[in-house]
């Protein structure tokens, strides 16, 4: 393994943060209150207990297997072929996920900040950016992710500041919506937390394997109170059916704050977002890259950019195929009803075909 492309335990954590909260944060209010209306704030709540699970699935088959790798366990798993092709089809899955993060950046960067700028050339910067960290490997990777934390940090205090003459009454009553409507928000509200599934490659690159639980629950926790957090303030500010009008309620509500020394401070904070917007793709797409180069034999000092390429162009060429925002939502959809095949089953039936084969797995 490259020196490059190891971690610690420590910067996991903010890994896991970043390619989970990206620029679906800004719609996630509205597409948890198509269900679960005004109890949107449980279904996003219960929606985050998913990935909890898959983070255990996934801590207990790296445990088997802790000296492998992403490609190797699955080549012992399946086998040299089949298991080339399930790495090959992660890859697929992500390039798609992360083509659909690209788009909503370039949505929300063309709606907010530059109207005048063509998404083509706003998607070309973006990627740009995110192939030039994924080339400098696993580290700077986690570096970026850490920094980028702190700088967003203090937009969750001042996203807070409405709830000063917000009215709380519409969070009430808590479970009229349903049993059922409920359950089908948080089904669609799990798939905001995809994301985890980048542990599958980054579990074998932490130093410190056994705090690897402790550092996806801290990464999960932060993750889920940020989602609660930014769906109930929108539920109080604007209710539930004012929610249902606007594409991206959390960055509607940045636009009600007010600085005596800012005309518009939402740009200001919207500019800072977008430093940060785009990390699901630089993880993700590091372990698109990682696991392709990985079941290839890339030369890791030589070539490794060029994987990085060849993952970077179809992700640039599918965020632009949406013909507007509406089928580009959709895509989003799409997506993340994949990160339950990619996040949970692929990884289950891992554990399982490991936990049959017993010995032999453990002797990896």
């Amino acid at each position: 393994m490259n020196s490059t492309d190891t971690i610690t335990s420590k910067q996991l954590i903010y890994i896991i943060i970043g390619a989970q909260i990206g620029m679906g944060v800004f719609s996630l209010p509205r597409l948890a209150g198509m269900e679960a209306h005004q109890n949107a704030w449980l279904a996003v709540f219960l929606g985050g207990l998913l990935p909890f699970l898959i983070l255990f699935i996934i801590e207990r088959l790296g445990r088997r297997m802790p000296e492998s790798g992403f490609v190797a366990m699955n080549q012992l798993l399946f086998g040299r072929w089949l298991g080339s092709v399930m790495v090959f089809l992660f890859v697929v899955y992500i390039i798609f996920f992360e083509a659909t993060v690209v788009r909503m950046f370039t949505e929300v960067t063309s709606a907010f900040l530059l109207p005048r700028t063509p998404l083509p050339v706003i998607a070309f910067i973006a990627m740009l950016a995110v192939v030039y960290a994924i080339n400098k490997g696993a580290r700077v990777v986690a570096r970026l992710n850490e920094i980028l934390f702190w700088i967003i940090l203090p937009l969750l205090v001042i996203i807070m500041i409405p709830l000063a003459g917000a009215d709380y009454t519409n969070l009430l009553p808590v479970g009229e919506a349903g049993l059922k409507s409920i359950a089908r928000g948080a089904l669609s509200c799990s798939t905001a937390y995809a994301g985890i599934e980048v542990l599958l490659v980054f579990y074998f690159l932490v130093r410190q394997k056994g705090e690897i639980i402790k550092a996806g629950i801290l990464g999960l926790g932060y993750t889920m109170l940020v989602y609660v957090l930014v769906t109930v303030i929108c539920q109080v500010v604007w209710g539930n059916n004012f929610i249902q009008t606007l594409n991206w309620p959390v960055f509607t509500v940045f636009k009600t704050i007010r600085f005596p020394v800012l005309e518009r401070p939402e740009i200001f904070m919207l500019a800072v977002w977008m430093g940060v917007g785009i990390r699901p793709t630089m993880n993700m797409g590091f372990a698109a890259a990682y696991s392709l180069s990985e079941v290839l034999h890339v030369k890791r000092d030589k070539y490794f950019h060029l994987v990085v390429i060849a993952i970077a162009l179809p992700v640039y060429i599918l965020a632009l195929l949406p013909p507007n925002l509406i089928i580009a939502f959709k895509w989003a959809e799409y997506a993340g009803y994949t990160f339950l095949l990619a996040g949970l089953f692929y990884p289950l039936l891992m554990l399982v075909v490991a936990v049959i084969r017993g010995k032999e797995a453990q002797s990896a």
